[in-house]
């Protein structure tokens, strides 16, 4: 994005009437690009949620947690378990 560009949006941005909590969301959302990584480096079929590297770590993480000792989980095999797990929440 050019200087010009940069100026102009944050004039804009400037002129909204934004809480705090707004401020502080859109502050992130500038700090890191949406398309930060390849996704085909992580996914074969490049999906998109993959190019975001915040998506790509908290997968890792819920890995981790799944790995941790004492972790529960309900495997799922068949589509019967699936509804099964579903209609029980």
């Amino acid at each position: 994005m050019t200087t010009i560009a940069l100026n102009n949006l944050w004039s804009y941005l400037q002129g909204l009437a934004l809480t705090a909590k707004d401020r502080k969301w859109l502050a992130e959302k500038l700090q890191e690009p949406t398309y930060r990584v390849d996704p085909y480096a992580i996914s074969p079929s490049g999906d998109s949620f993959f190019a975001d590297s915040r998506n790509v770590k908290a997968v890792e993480n819920d890995i981790a947690d799944a790995h941790r000792p004492g972790a529960m989980f309900t495997r799922l095999e068949t589509a019967e378990d699936a509804m099964q797990m579903i209609n029980s929440l």
